[in-house]
């Protein structure tokens, strides 16, 4: 391991704080854990990435890390970059090649981000499976959370999310998400300033997606409401059974 790599990439103490009282809020990481990073290459895994290479260094609980990255166009992804920052992290990278945005395109999917998602979370689980690792931690962020309450609430007419910290009883992996309670844009801010190797595939429908009409919600609002955020965070926290019909 890279004995150095803290003082190149000085990670803002707020980020390991918010970091740190998620993992602490659902019990994410256990002694003995060997967790596997979703890698995507974007800033948000990255972020992840960091975090938990400096928390590896700081926590007495003592657990593993690997990353998996998918390349999703098939092979035309440059991934060097990100090998380098993993080699300083000492974390070991695995990568594999599949071709979603292709089969996105023949198969005309009317949902493409749903189908992407699903796909992507499912080779991810189990590639965990198979390398023994037994946590899967993924870079879903404060604004993540947000916004799929509001696609749910408007698209599929309930107020729910994904679990911060999830087993799935078919791989038998959990699911965790440390980046829950931090906002995108601190997470793009810390990238910028630590300059990270942010090296994110450019997915040909993100521009037409249903998440992106949410977030434009989201941000339209937050200028009479500041701590919407929060507050939807808050209210994931604390739905009261006589609030509901």
């Amino acid at each position: 391991m890279k004995e150095d790599f803290t003082e190149k990439y000085s990670i803002s103490q707020k980020i390991m704080r918010f970091v740190g009282e998620a993992i602490r809020d659902y019990s994410m990481i256990m002694p003995g854990d060997r967790i596997m990073i979703g890698l995507s290459g974007g800033k948000d895994s990255l972020i992840l990435s960091l975090a938990l290479a400096v928390l590896r260094r700081r926590s007495p609980v003592k657990f593993d890390l690997a990353a998996f990255l998918i390349d999703q166009t098939g092979g035309t992804m440059d991934t060097s970059m990100l090998e380098g920052f993993m080699n300083e992290l000492g974390i070991t990278l695995s990568t594999f090649k599949h071709p979603t945005y292709k089969i996105i395109k023949e198969r005309d999917e009317r949902s493409p981000c749903s189908f992407c998602a699903n796909l992507r979370r499912g080779m991810l689980a189990s590639h965990a499976k198979e390398s023994g690792a037994n946590v899967l931690a993924l870079g879903h962020h404060k604004d993540d959370a947000v916004e799929t309450v509001i696609l749910n609430l408007f698209y599929g007419g309930r107020f729910k999310c994904y679990q911060p910290n999830m087993f799935m009883s078919r791989t038998e992996v959990r699911v965790i998400r440390p980046l829950v309670y931090i906002e995108e844009r601190r997470i793009a801010l810390e990238a910028a300033r630590l300059n990270l190797p942010v090296t994110s595939a450019c997915c040909p429908y993100s521009e037409k997606s249903k998440r992106l009409s949410a977030k434009k919600i989201i941000e339209d609002m937050e200028k009479e409401i500041p701590e919407i955020k929060s507050n939807v965070i808050h209210a994931l926290k604390n739905v009261l059974e006589s609030d509901v019909w």
